[in-house]
Order: structure tokens, then sequence, then C-alpha cells
């Protein structure tokens, strides 16, 4: 038996692959989509163990696919929670753009907000540069406590390897936003 999910088409059931990909367009970029089945449970070591899933529950796909069709409205709330992150002070301003700001050359740093209002402070132009680069799935099964769903932002792939990561609650509720690499 098979679910279709939006973006990402059809699902078997019985067999789910381990990790889906797709792509989404926004605002003129393509997005990557991600979509991983694993369950997690504690390792002998204390650390946290993943196997893939097998006979995957239904309403799990059920679950994702209602997410997956409210994506644009996620993705808008996700970018509003980098703005409104910067504005508070939060990690996006004093760990994601100060960081930059100090390790990016004047180059990069001027093709980076070059077409943003010359008017702005440079942390702000730089935030008007922040774009949504994956939207990562990770529906747990096994009920545990992590993220639904990751959407990461960045200023390029070519620029940076840390990305601003606000993640989401299967509820949709917004999480946190956090710096990763």
């Amino acid at each position: 038996m098979e679910k279709i999910i939006p973006h990402f088409g059809a699902i078997n059931l019985a067999l789910p692959e381990e990790y889906n990909e797709a792509t989404y367009l926004v605002d003129g970029r393509e997005i990557d989509l991600s979509l991983a089945f694993f369950n997690a449970f504690p390792g002998e070591d204390g650390f946290t163990e993943f196997s893939a899933v097998k006979d995957l529950d239904p309403a799990v796909l059920d679950r994702v696919s209602g997410f997956m069709e409210q994506l644009d409205s996620k993705i808008a709330r996700a970018h509003a929670a980098c703005v409104a992150d910067f504005h508070a002070g939060g990690v996006v301003r004093d760990t994601y753009i100060d960081h930059h700001l100090e390790e990016f050359s004047p180059e990069q740093l001027a093709t980076l907000i070059e077409g943003t209002d010359p008017a702005l402070p440079v942390e702000e132009r730089m935030l008007a540069t922040l774009h949504l680069s994956h939207v990562g799935l990770h529906p747990m099964p096994d009920d545990s406590d992590a993220s639904f769903a990751m959407f990461d932002f960045t200023f390029g792939e070519d620029l940076t390897n840390y990305v601003v990561a606000v993640k989401f609650a299967e509820d949709g509720a917004i999480q946190g936003v956090d710096v990763e690499s």
C-alpha cells in the first residue's frame, strides 16, 4: 500500500525508503526537501542510535502529508521567526550574522549585500539575504521529543557551512531557532 505525500510522491507503507528527496521552488530558488523515516532508541553507550522503519504506520504519513500541504505557510512562519530572532538580539544576529561579519572578506560581504538597501545597517542588509535552502522532515514514529521538521536558512552553501535552523514540532509550533553546522 502506498500513500501520496505532497512534493515527495508515493511512499510505500510496508517498506518505506529511509531517506526521500525532492525539490521545491521558493522565491525563484530551488530548495531541497528531505523526508527521513527512522526509529530512535538509546544505545548501549548512552548515545541515541537509529534504525530504519519497516511497516510504517499510515498515521505517520497522514501527519507528514498535513504538514506538507501547509508548506508555504510554514516557510513564511520560519522566515518570520528568523527576523524576529534577529530583532530580539538572538542567535540569528549574535551568532550567525556577527560570526559571518567577522569571517567574510570585504569582497565577500560586498557581494553578499549587493542589491540590498544601502540605507540599512550592514547587519540588516545581511539579514535580507538570508534564504531558505533545505526543509527536512523527521517524523519520529517512536513519539520522541525530537523536532518534526527543520527549516535551514543560509547566506549560501558556497559561503558558509553554518545554517540558521528553525525547528517545528509536529503540531506546527516553532520549537526554536538555532545555529548549526
